[in-house]
Formats: structure tokens, sequence, C-alpha cells
């Protein structure tokens, strides 16, 4: 990623200034794959994680003392003890992607450090998954396998007797109501679904906007949807609040559909009500990442599973790095920048 910025001559003060990027090979490749220069102020310097150790990683940032640190998803903390440094002298993290939390303390925020991430770039793309996650469940995608397994002159009344379902005039029950939701409620409009939704603190006003109906409560929800989508963001209020008792609310044969994070979902009585037939489930994150080996979800022959890969798609990677190098840009004007993280969104995130 040598090309993202490139030094400019000018005799402006921030030319003093020093961008670190920290970023692994393969993330170079993902965001930058065309490595077009973006001039910018101050010098510019590469920090690769995947071959250095953390040791490295806090002897650079005191040496190099940048202005600006560019991250993403293999960049390692910044140090607490850099962090604290009264001389510190760095003013923005241009995070390339989502939550930042692996790499920035909230203490550097508390400090007046500017944070942004991709925004909500990724919010259409997990949208789409959950889409295809529920036209998954719907068409009953775990069993084509096996009809073409089967004996050939059984195959077809394999598939006539295979229980395959529309996404047409559907009850939709939406957990959350941030952007993914948002986007996730355009996909279903032209279905004719009708579309429920409950996220604590979401204006009823702010949801009938979408043409959605505002739920009462998480039990009323859940109570009344045939396609449960879970778009909750985890935070001490919604972890584990889609409990055991909640799932149990489903009526039978439902849909349970999760792109939101695994920590707001009880996942052992997920499990058990998948196991039993009750409902059926697909799910893009777990409350374990990796899934381990021995998962028991792995052995839901009905489950679909996906490996947190709702979005952004690798097409809109470089998306992300244009609007990353924009805000470096606006940084380095003096101008307002876009996604920036305040500290109740840091306390949000996972």
């Amino acid at each position: 990623m040598s090309a993202l910025v490139s030094k400019a001559d000018c005799q402006s003060p921030t030319c003093a200034s020093a961008v670190l990027v920290c970023l692994s090979e393969i993330e170079r490749k993902l965001f930058f794959p065309n490595e077009s220069p973006v001039r910018l102020p101050g010098k510019l310097v590469h920090f690769n994680p995947s071959e250095c150790s953390a040791e490295a990683w806090a002897d650079m940032l005191k040496s190099v003392q940048p202005t600006v640190v560019v991250s993403s998803w293999h960049t390692p903390a910044l140090p607490l003890d850099y962090v604290q440094d009264p001389e510190l002298k760095l003013k923005y993290v241009c995070h390339l992607t989502g939550s930042v939390r692996h790499v920035v303390p909230r203490e550097l925020l508390e400090r007046g450090v500017m944070v942004t991430n991709w925004g909500r770039i990724a919010a259409i793309s997990v949208a789409e998954h959950a889409l295809l996650l529920i036209l998954s469940l719907l068409r009953h995608a775990p069993r084509w396998r096996g009809c073409f397994m089967s004996p050939f002159e059984k195959q077809t009344e394999y598939r006539l007797t295979m229980p395959t379902r529309s996404l047409v005039e559907q009850h939709v029950g939406i957990h959350g109501f941030g952007a993914v939701a948002q986007n996730l409620v355009k996909l279903l409009q032209p279905f004719g679904a009708t579309i429920s939704a409950y996220s604590e603190g979401v204006p009823a006003s702010f949801m009938q906007e979408y043409g959605v109906t505002p739920s009462k409560s998480l039990h009323d929800l859940f109570s009344n949807c045939g396609i449960l989508v879970e778009c909750e963001g985890l935070t001490p209020k919604s972890k584990d609040s889609v409990s055991a008792e909640i799932l149990e609310l489903l009526p039978e044969h439902a849909l349970f559909v999760n792109v939101g994070r695994g920590g707001v979902v009880d996942e052992e009585a997920l499990i058990r009500l998948a196991k039993a037939g009750k409902i059926r489930i697909a799910l893009d994150v777990f409350r374990e990442e990796p899934l381990p080996h021995q998962s028991p979800l792995l052995a839901i022959p009905d489950a679909v599973l996906s490996p947190h890969i709702g979005g952004p798609t690798y097409d809109r990677l470089p998306k992300c790095a244009a609007f990353a190098e924009r805000n470096l840009q606006r940084f380095f004007n003096g101008e307002p920048l876009e996604a920036v993280i305040s500290l109740q969104q840091f306390d949000w995130a996972t």
C-alpha cells in the first residue's frame, strides 16, 4: 500500500506530520488494488503487523510519533502507555473497517483524538446478505445437495416434497433499527412483506417513516413474526437480550436470521430449538468467532451458516479505502470528518 499517500512539497506546518499506515499485505491488496496515490502533506511510514511483534509496533509508534494512524483488522492495539503519553502527537485514527475497539482504547477518544471508520458503507452489503439467508431458509438450500445425491428416479419426488416457501407477503420482524435494518427494509418492500421492528430507544415515528410497524417489546416482536432478523448492535443492554424465553415465543417453524452480533442471543437455546425442529436458523455471527470445529451448530442439517462475511463484499472494499482517503484529505485541509466515532458509539461497538 505504498501509494496510499504520497509526500507533497509544501511549506505548511502539516508537512512535519507523519502518517503511519499499519496494514497487512492482504489488507493492502484488498483495499488498494490499484494503488492510486493521494497527495497529502507530511511523511508516510508503513508497518506490516503480520511481520512484526507487539514490541516492534510500540517502538514504531514512539519513533515515528505519527499525527495520523491508518488502521484495519490486523492493526495491533495502541499501547496504553503510548496513549497516555502527555506529549502524544496523535490527532487522528483513520480506521478502514468497522469496529475500532481492538485498536483504539477508550481513553484515546476521551483525550479528543478523532477516530473514524467506514461509516454506513457496509450496511447495504450486510442487508443484502440477510436477504440471502432468508431466501436460503425459505427455499431449503441445505437440502438441495441431498436431492442430487438421491437415486435418480427419486429426485423428482424429493424435490416435490421439499417444503419450499416464498418471501412474498411474509411477516418479517427486525430486532434493531440501525443502518443495516433500514437497508433491509428497502430490500424487503418489493416482496410485499409486512415488516415490524423493535429497538430500545428508537422512536416509533422514525420506524414509521420507513413503512415499518413498531413493536411494543421484544415479546411482541418475536410472538408475531414468522421470519425474525437479528440486526441489533451489542451493547450492555442488548447483551443476552434474546433469551431462551424470548426465542420460545417464535411461532412454530419460524425462521431466525442473525446478521447482528452473536452476543445478543442465547446460542444454547437457539441450538436446542433448531435441533428440535421448532425453528430453522441462518447465522452469519456467533458467540465465539471463528466458529469452533466442535460447535453443535455445525451438526444441525437444516442450518445455514456463513463465516461472518455479511459485508462489505470484496468488491466494495476499495470504496471503503476511497472513503478513508477523502477523510484523510479533509483532516489535512482542516475540514469536518465523516463517520466520526463518538464515545457512545465506541461503547456500543464490539
